[in-house]
């Protein structure tokens, strides 16, 4: 065999494996196709999502990211997926990352319940934020807290170049002592002091320790005397509603009583038969023969 039979034998070779992963990919691709659904889902922001991405039901790879494109405000999102889900209205799909170098899928939590959606049907998703916008939202405060720190930074420069800061550490020092040397010298007063409610406790506790019927019995009498009192109480209302009704019944003129207090006339009238009165007597005394005469035989 010369040496171009054998790079025809090659070439031939290297043809009849091209075409065989030619053929054995596209019909894997055409298989794949035939047992592909296309889902329609609406995202807030895609977050760098492109086609070709992976598409996980509960955690198993089921598809991939067939288109993304603007719709209005909103990214909508085609999705090839395997014939045998069938998303519901219960499951949840959102785009969520992966990785450190935050990496998006799509993730989907599939759940039997709840009335299916149709491949027509647009179905609502939703962003889950990862660790780069987390970073991201880090940064604002990252700066506020430098900020802050600046601003520390700058009012404990000005209290130490005033010496206020070392005087206030003075002075908390000086109080410090204060309060500690208060506390030695009154230590054995706070002794002393719980030592008597110690003794107090004790002394309370043997005068209660079985008197307990004896407490008992007090206290109902202590009740039965609560409720004499309310029975008094209930009686001198009653008592004072009736003075009330002989006052009112006095004062409308009702009764003997009433005209006596009420009526002038005949007030003036009795004064007057009483100062009469007293006139009689007065002259009966001063001249009794005037109206007793005695005769003897």
């Amino acid at each position: 065999m010369n040496r171009r039979t054998e790079i025809q034998v090659g070439l031939t070779v290297l043809a009849a494996l091209v075409v065989l992963l030619w053929g054995v990919t596209w019909l894997k691709d055409f298989s794949l196709h035939r047992h592909l659904s296309v889902w329609h889902v609406l995202f807030p922001q895609a977050g760098g999502l492109g086609p070709g991405d992976e598409v996980l039901v509960n955690g198993i790879r089921k598809g991939s990211v067939a288109t993304v494109a603007l719709a209005g405000d909103h990214v909508l999102v085609d999705l090839s997926m395997a014939s045998d889900v069938r998303p519901t209205r219960d499951s949840h799909i959102g785009i969520r990352n992966i990785g450190l170098m935050g990496e998006k899928v799509i993730a989907m939590d599939l759940r039997t319940t709840g009335a299916a959606y149709a491949p027509a049907d647009t179905i609502v998703g939703l962003y889950e934020e990862g660790l780069p916008e987390v970073l991201a939202s880090l940064g604002g405060t990252t700066q506020a807290l430098d900020h802050l720190a600046a601003q520390l930074d700058g009012v404990a420069t000005r209290l130490n170049d005033s010496g206020d800061l070392e005087a206030t550490v003075k002075s908390f020092r000086a109080a410090s002592e204060q309060l500690e040397a208060a506390v030695a010298e009154n230590r054995s007063l706070l002794r002393e002091t719980l030592e008597n409610a110690r003794a107090a406790s004790a002394t309370a506790k043997a005068l209660t320790t079985g008197r307990e019927a004896q407490f008992g019995r007090t206290l109902d009498a202590i009740e039965r005397s609560a409720q004499n009192m309310e029975r008094l109480s209930s009686r001198l209302d009653s008592l004072r509603a009736q003075v009330q009704g002989v006052a009112a019944r006095v004062d409308h003129g009702d009764g003997t009583l009433a005209q006596l207090v009420n009526d002038r006339r005949l007030y003036d009238e009795v004064r007057a038969s009483v100062n009469s009165l007293n006139v009689l007597i007065a002259d009966i005394k001063q001249n009794p023969k005037k109206y007793v005469n005695l005769r003897i035989f």
